[in-house]
């Protein structure tokens, strides 16, 4: 503030002690007539006038300009200063309104993860059940089946039973069926000699009367066997019945056996559908689950990542405020030193270190100091911890772009600056023909202003995402000339049609860089013209 008010009364007195010195050489030079360049003394005196204000004029200017490096800027760099800051408005209103979208999207996510908790513990708890209500009924099943075993080993023994029974009575009918054939066989033979001894008797009448008595005793013998023939056959007949109503009542048995057999049946086969429900709800169940533990993993996912772009723009919007306070010259994050290196042995790639730092130190005390005369003064300091791990992640012999980066931000004539090594693996990024963004534009619907900024955004959105896929370099818009930027609008504007303008890689990029970004107008699939 002292050096300003010094300047002003440098200024005004100065402009005050040749306005002085103008009006006495004025007078003199009319008082004496004199004449220059054959002119009259009058225009003479005029143009020493003239003269003398312009001296006022280009010395005022000369003060300030040679005191005032803000003001030389301010009058020879105002559309530059004008531009950048109309590019860091709309580059800020972007941020903030991506910061605004993030904000919803984390709400958002917050609720939906708070919805898919809840859903998983209720699904949990139905789980429990089910599983509870499945041990029951294997439970229930196990006693099922043991039952069933049972009942089936009883039929098995009956059966066994019931065919036991049936060969002791088959045997004992055969075996009275074999002494009534034999006693029938007696009587044959009987008959037979009945028929030979009645032969006789006709033959021999005079023997009739003592062969009396041997055919009464034929005959009570007679009726004996067939009383004895008889009871045989009633005792057969009653054993058929005894030996029918056996096999009735075992086939009632079997036939109950039968009948729980098919309930139990029924009821395993109701068990088992039971079972292969509860199964298929459980599977259904895990399924869910596992669905449900997918998407909160993929919510938790998407939670961190809103959740770094929400710090990342807290940061820009800190960097911001202290852009706008107009205190900061040297910003958190901004690159000192960049360079692509390999380090073949690993005893090299302290050397490597220490040229970056040296790079960064020049480069802090142009933009810290300016006016230091002495740009080896050590400014720029590393911690050690950062330093070995930056030395040991370089010295396996791959290429990677390596970059010194502030820790903070600096104001002007701060005495220590502290920064962080970076390195990335020098990869390709971007294949030649690869797309970044694209933008619809009309220019018969469109004003000149309005595609302008359209065209902005494009290359605003294309830049992002090429940050964002990692490019560490420049990028520019083809080899960097304007004029064929400048033929591409001018073709856009007269093209009085849809279109689709795509940013496109011209080439294969790596991390290192520099991306050339190529315009292409597309109308149906078709490239109409590019830069």
């Amino acid at each position: 503030m002292t050096s300003a008010y010094i300047l002003i009364v440098a200024v005004l007195v100065m402009g005050g002690v040749l306005a002085t010195l103008g009006d006495r050489i004025g007078t003199r030079v009319g008082k004496a007539r004199l004449s220059l360049f054959k002119l009259r003394p009058r225009n003479t005196a005029t143009v020493v006038t003239i003269i003398t204000g312009s001296l006022i004029s280009a010395s005022t200017l000369g003060i300030l300009f040679g005191l005032s490096e803000s003001l030389r800027d301010g009058v020879f760099k105002l559309d530059d200063i004008l531009k950048k800051l109309r590019q860091a408005r709309g580059e800020i209103e972007m941020v903030n309104q991506q910061k605004t979208q993030g904000e919803k999207e984390l709400a958002t996510a917050r609720s939906q993860q708070a919805q898919v908790e809840q859903r998983l513990n209720q699904t949990n708890r139905s789980f429990q059940q089910a599983q509870t209500q499945l041990k029951k009924v294997s439970n229930q099943a196990s006693i099922l089946r043991k039952e069933i075993q049972a009942l089936l080993g009883e039929r098995q023994k009956l059966i066994g039973e019931k065919n036991k029974l049936s060969k002791e009575k088959t045997q004992a009918l055969q075996e009275k069926a074999q002494a009534l054939q034999e006693k029938a066989q007696i009587l044959q033979e009987k008959d037979k000699a009945l028929q030979e001894k009645a032969q006789a008797l006709q033959e021999k009448d005079k023997a009739l009367q003592e062969k009396d008595r041997v055919i009464a005793d034929i005959s009570k013998r007679e009726t004996f066997l067939k009383t004895e023939i008889q009871s045989l056959l009633g005792e057969r007949q009653r054993l058929i019945q005894e030996q029918n109503q056996l096999i009735q009542d075992k086939d009632l048995v079997i036939a109950k056996i039968q009948e729980q057999e098919i309930v139990l049946k029924d009821a395993i086969a109701q068990r088992e559908n039971r079972l292969q429900e509860i199964e298929v709800q459980l599977a259904q169940k895990e399924t869910q689950i596992a669905e449900r533990d997918q998407q909160r993993q993929e919510l938790e996912k998407q939670f961190a990542f809103l959740q770094q772009q929400v710090d990342v723009l807290e940061q820009y919007y800190q960097d911001y405020q202290d852009l706008r306070q107009g205190s900061v010259a040297l910003l958190r994050g901004q690159v000192l030193s960049f360079r692509v290196v390999r380090v073949v042995e690993p005893k090299v790639a302290s050397a490597a270190l220490d040229q970056l730092l040296r790079e960064a130190n020049r480069t802090a005390i142009n933009i810290i100091r300016p006016s230091n005369s002495d740009p080896d003064e050590p400014l720029v300091q590393i911690t050690e911890n950062q330093a070995n791990q930056f030395i040991n992640q370089i010295k396996d012999g791959q290429d990677y772009v390596v970059r010194l980066l502030s820790a903070g931000n600096y104001v002007m004539g701060e005495k220590q600056i502290q920064v962080f090594a970076d390195a990335v693996p020098n990869q390709v990024v971007f294949k030649s023909g690869d797309v970044l963004s694209s933008v619809a534009i009309d220019a018969s619907t469109m004003t000149d202003a309005e595609i302008q900024q359209r065209l902005d955004q494009l290359l605003t959105v294309s830049q992002f995402r090429a940050r964002r896929a990692g490019i560490l370099g420049k990028i520019q818009i083809g080899d960097g000339n304007a004029t064929p930027l400048i033929r591409f609008i001018e073709q856009v504007k007269k093209s009085n049609q849809p279109l689709d303008v795509t940013t496109v890689a011209s080439q294969e990029t790596y991390t290192a860089g520099p991306l050339e970004i190529k315009l292409v107008a597309i109308k149906n699939g078709q490239v109409i013209f590019s830069n």
